[in-house]
């Protein structure tokens, strides 16, 4: 599950640009900054910050125009590059010079609290994005990466209704045009990926061939403008040709060669977490209370699993209860249902405010992104001035699957499972955290987001919800919840011990598969589906790391706050800063505390 951390074709897209959501605004709208740097009594650093921070974005979106239209900045919605070798090397000198140019522009010392934050969040995202130019290079390693362009080069034209469909039409014929030369410069760039990485490439460009032959028709049928339904059919062939090459290349080609490895090592994986988590800690650590707290969570779930059958198998009970869940066409109906129960019981016990009354749209997860993804979140730009709808997406079993197959996908979705994952998507989780970040003044705040505090304060919902009393708070009806949120909570717990350990102390892919279904109890697709995601996605340790952190910070604030505290003015200080990476989020909210040191 997933929101504003991408993954999956999202992730491989974003290792092309500099920013998970970055934006600038408009022109016919004026940027929070910009708002913020008229208003008076700013410090000399504060308008020096202000200045630098809209001459990124600005700069970002020319580079990368697929992040533009993602956040509502519609300037490049018909143009496409950041893909071309050159463009790369451009980028990566440009961030080198931003992050040299930082501290000479910007007295970071005398910068207030939450500018000070602004200041680090941006100076590690530029060591953040070097990093993955350099030494992560997934534009040389990940063929997905290439689909990815691809794919939401023209997904993200049709997803939102931000402009007229004819005028969303032109801009994705234009995009297409470009769109053979994306599959040509993947051919002659990439060098020797992991064969899973190809494995998983040859699946997902049947969803992208699908996405161009099949859906781009459907949705721009009702232009009526011929000539432009002819320029988008002479296109739409060329990209389906090259789609088709490409499916080749990686099939003949590129497959027999496969033979890299997915692991990024462990001085890597330790500057990934310093600088997209502000996480500090070392991989022995790191791993030893991962193995800790899935012994525990374990313990529990044995627990849970004996007051509802007693003398039966834990995981027969699990499983048992994976067998109560909808019919494959009645997904999205059962989901929207289950959400607005949800939605009233946190409002009526006061755990969050809601600061809209507008709803997320529930819809299926697009079949391009379906290999790895079971339910996400996908939210508008901040800068999106019309399309401001929400997705909330599940994804239904693959037609070609056999009734086993089906049978197991579904059991995710379980009576009793999908109230918590409704709940980390939506509420009280990422989309009213997105209604949150909405707000926020802070430009660097608002765009520049980490993993652990997205993904961790949705997995800190699942549980604490439940703590509050939803579904009863005692009886079978809690116990058949509570055992799916510990199920859960174990899946995210291996996924801390695989990111880990695939990245850092060699275990395999097979290994991994084994993991998810000994130690989190995953049938065996679900599992490979964990796996394969592990592999080069090797942070998605953040969902329990970022709970671990946010419950620490829960307790100190309650210490520190005494009689003060609230559960409802802890989450709302919580979530009222953006998502930043939770140990800034706790300097902001507790007391300063010096900036940790860059690994070198």
């Amino acid at each position: 599950m997933s929101a504003l951390r991408p993954t999956s074709v999202l992730a491989a897209l974003l290792l092309l640009s500099p920013g998970c959501t970055s934006s600038r605004p408009t022109a016919q709208a004026e940027s929070p900054a910009t708002q913020a740097t008229a208003a008076p009594a700013l410090a000399p650093a504060q308008v020096a910050l202000r200045a630098f921070v809209d001459a990124h974005f600005e700069e970002h979106f020319r580079r990368s125009p697929m992040a533009a239209t993602s956040a509502g900045v519609h300037t490049y919605d018909a143009e496409l590059r950041g893909f071309r070798p050159e463009e790369r090397a451009s980028h990566l000198a440009y961030l080198k010079e931003r992050l040299e140019a930082l501290p000479k522009a910007v007295d970071r010392a005398t910068l207030p609290p939450l500018d000070k934050a602004d200041y680090d969040i941006l100076e590690n995202h530029f060591r953040a994005r070097i990093l993955d130019y350099e030494t992560v290079r997934a534009w040389e390693r990940n063929p997905n990466v290439y689909l990815g362009v691809a794919s939401n080069a023209v997904f993200q034209l049709i997803n939102r209704d931000f402009a007229p469909l004819e005028q969303r039409m032109a801009s994705a014929v234009k995009r297409m045009a470009t769109v053979p030369e994306v599959f040509t410069v993947a051919q002659a760039t990439l060098k020797n990926p992991p064969k899973l990485w190809t494995e998983i490439a040859l699946q997902q460009a049947q969803g992208t061939r699908a996405l161009y032959a099949q859906t781009l028709p459907a949705a721009f049928g009702p232009v009526k403008d011929a000539a432009l339904q002819e320029a988008f059919k002479q296109d739409q062939a060329k990209c389906l040709a090259a789609i088709d090459g490409y499916l080749r290349f990686l099939k003949d080609d590129l497959l027999p060669r496969s033979k890299g490895d997915f692991a990024i090592g462990e001085e890597t994986y330790r500057k990934k977490l310093q600088y997209e988590e502000a996480v500090t800690e070392d991989i022995d650590s790191l791993l030893a209370w991962g193995k800790s707290e899935l012994k525990r969570t374990q313990d529990q779930f044995r627990e849970v699993a004996g007051r509802i059958t007693p003398g039966k198998a834990p995981m027969d009970v699990y499983r048992e209860l994976g067998k109560e869940h909808p019919a494959p066409a009645e997904l999205v109906p059962t989901t929207l249902a289950t959400l607005e129960e949800i939605r009233q019981f946190l409002i009526e016990r006061r755990i969050i405010t809601v600061p809209s009354e507008v709803r997320a749209r529930v819809a299926e997860t697009p079949s391009f992104n379906r290999a790895l993804s079971f339910a996400s979140m996908s939210t508008p730009g901040p800068f999106e001035q019309k399309a401001t709808e929400a997705y909330y997406y599940v994804t239904p079993p693959d037609p070609a699957w056999n009734a086993e197959q089906t049978t197991q996908h579904m059991s995710f979705y379980n009576r009793y499972a999908l109230p918590i994952v409704s709940i980390h998507e939506a509420y009280p989780g990422h989309y009213v955290q997105f209604l949150w970040t909405n707000r926020v003044e802070s430009k660097v705040r608002k765009l520049l987001g980490s993993g652990s505090f997205a993904e961790g304060w949705g997995l800190y919902t699942e549980q604490m919800m439940l703590d509050e009393g939803y579904g009863g708070g005692t009886g079978p009806q809690a116990d058949r919840l509570r055992l799916n949120q510990l199920a859960l909570y174990l899946q995210r717990l291996a996924r801390y011990v695989a990111g880990l350990s695939l990245h850092t102390r060699g275990m395999t892919y097979e290994q991994a598969v084994r993991l998810f279904e000994e130690e989190a109890y995953m049938t065996r697709i679900n599992a490979e589906r964990e796996a394969r995601r592990g592999t080069s996605d090797p942070t998605y340790l953040v969902y329990a790391l970022g709970k671990k952190m946010l419950m620490e910070l829960r307790e100190d604030a309650k210490a520190q706050w005494g009689k003060d505290f609230s559960l409802q003015r802890f989450h709302d200080q919580v979530v009222s800063y953006g998502y930043p990476p939770v140990p800034i989020v706790r300097r902001l909210m507790l007391g300063e505390a010096p900036a940790p040191h860059p690994v070198r």
